[in-house]
């Protein structure tokens, strides 16, 4: 069985929707071209129980993977935390 990513989306008008899924790829190259690809569609696309969901970038304030994928789009800052 594959590992498991975790995937929060964090909405504009507050909400949040947690989802889980396999991990995608093997390949790290593989995995960061695809993160890519999702962050400059202008639709975050996702399939979910044999349903598309095409969720629009601009209503998304954030979003999270835990855990985080070992190959990380150029440029991300690392090492952060966060602070109060």
């Amino acid at each position: 069985m594959k590992p498991l990513k975790n995937l929060y989306l964090y909405f504009q008008d507050g909400q949040r929707l947690a989802l889980r899924f396999p991990k995608q790829s093997e390949d790290p190259v593989d995995v960061a071209r695809s993160l890519r690809k999702q962050l400059e569609s202008p639709f975050l696309s996702i399939e979910v129980d044999g349903d598309l969901l095409l969720i629009p970038r601009e209503s998304i304030k954030y979003l999270q993977i835990c855990p985080m994928p070992a190959a990380l789009p150029d440029p991300t800052i690392l090492g952060a935390e966060v602070i109060d």
